[in-house]
């Protein structure tokens, strides 16, 4: 029985490399980028948390040096182990210096912070020798939901020869937001702000972002949705003006570029009870029934925890419709 086992396994290693084999190379346009790839990368870097999850969601912490730019957030618990088993280089976006030393060939990004003048460009990583991309949801080419989460997925996976495990993973996804659509028929949207921070100026999150589309999915509306951008700013009498329901308290885990101990305190709860004090929104109906949920940017930004995003919201916006 054991020998048949091992056969069995051996056989399987055989059909992935084989399958491997016919898939390069591989070409991934990206953002006005085109790389062409011989094999998969064996010594990726992750330089933000949904990147890091869209890897381990495909099964790639083999193949990953490092990870960075988690700060005091937690990683989705069913990536915990996985995530445990690799160095992470920085709290904040690894530095080139951090990249050389982890011998990083490929470097994957899940918003623009991470290839920037200021840290590295991408220009500069491929003349180190690194291969890069970009999420494209950070290119603001436009409107980003489910199906261009599904084209980024299946990119993932095609740079490192894994294709059915995109199918696996866009499969898994489109069943529970299919599930959240069924409980929510029929049921008007409420109108919701996302709310980026900002004391004199609020800050939001606009219509090209997966939040927004998440938040339109869930049972609600973006205010501010039909803004062809990622983000901006706003007024507190616009707020007044378009009376949001629920406002969602988007946050990462810095400040002013800083790691915070606690962000779920320091930030998320902090900018509630900013929200709380401003006397200009205080008739607001979200800000009067105190009806606010914060978003880390662990689910907030596109990545596979982008349906635990949606499943949240919708059963904050519609309850009714979960309760059993």
């Amino acid at each position: 029985m054991k020998q048949t086992l091992f056969l069995g396994s051996a056989l399987a290693v055989l059909a992935s490399a084989a399958l491997a084999e016919g898939h390069y190379p591989y070409t991934d346009d990206n953002c006005g980028v085109t790389t062409t790839y011989e094999a998969a990368p064996t010594h990726a870097v992750t330089l933000s948390n949904n990147a890091t999850e869209l890897m381990l969601a495909l099964g790639l912490e083999d193949h990953m040096a490092g990870t960075s730019y988690m700060a005091n957030l937690r990683i989705s618990p069913e990536y915990a182990a996985a995530y445990d088993s690799i160095p992470v280089l920085s709290p904040l976006v690894a530095t080139t210096e951090q990249l050389i030393e982890a011998e990083a060939d490929f470097v994957y990004a899940g918003y623009p912070d991470g290839f920037s003048e200021s840290r590295h460009t991408r220009d500069q990583l491929h003349d180190l020798g690194m291969k890069t991309r970009l999420n494209t949801e950070g290119c603001n080419l436009g409107r980003y939901g489910f199906d261009e989460l599904y084209a980024e997925i299946r990119s993932v996976a095609g740079i490192f020869g894994v294709p059915e495990r995109a199918e696996e993973l866009v499969a898994g996804i489109e069943a529970r937001v299919a599930a959240v659509e069924t409980a929510l028929e029929g049921r008007a949207p409420v109108p919701v702000f996302i709310y980026n921070g900002g004391e004199d100026t609020p800050r939001a999150v606009l219509g090209n972002t997966m939040l927004s589309h998440v938040v339109d999915r869930a049972g609600g509306h973006n205010i501010l949705g039909d803004i062809d951008n990622r983000y901006g700013s706003t007024s507190w009498e616009q707020l007044v003006d378009q009376a949001p329901e629920y406002i969602v308290v988007f946050y990462s885990g810095t400040a002013s570029g800083q790691v915070v101990e606690d962000p779920g305190a320091s930030i998320g709860q902090a900018r509630i009870d900013l929200l709380a004090a401003q006397p200009v929104i205080a008739g607001v109906p979200a800000v009067a029934k105190r009806n606010y949920v914060t978003v880390s940017s662990v689910i907030g930004q596109p990545g596979p925890s982008s349906v635990t995003a949606l499943e949240t919201l919708a059963r904050t916006f519609h309850p009714e419709a979960f309760a059993e």
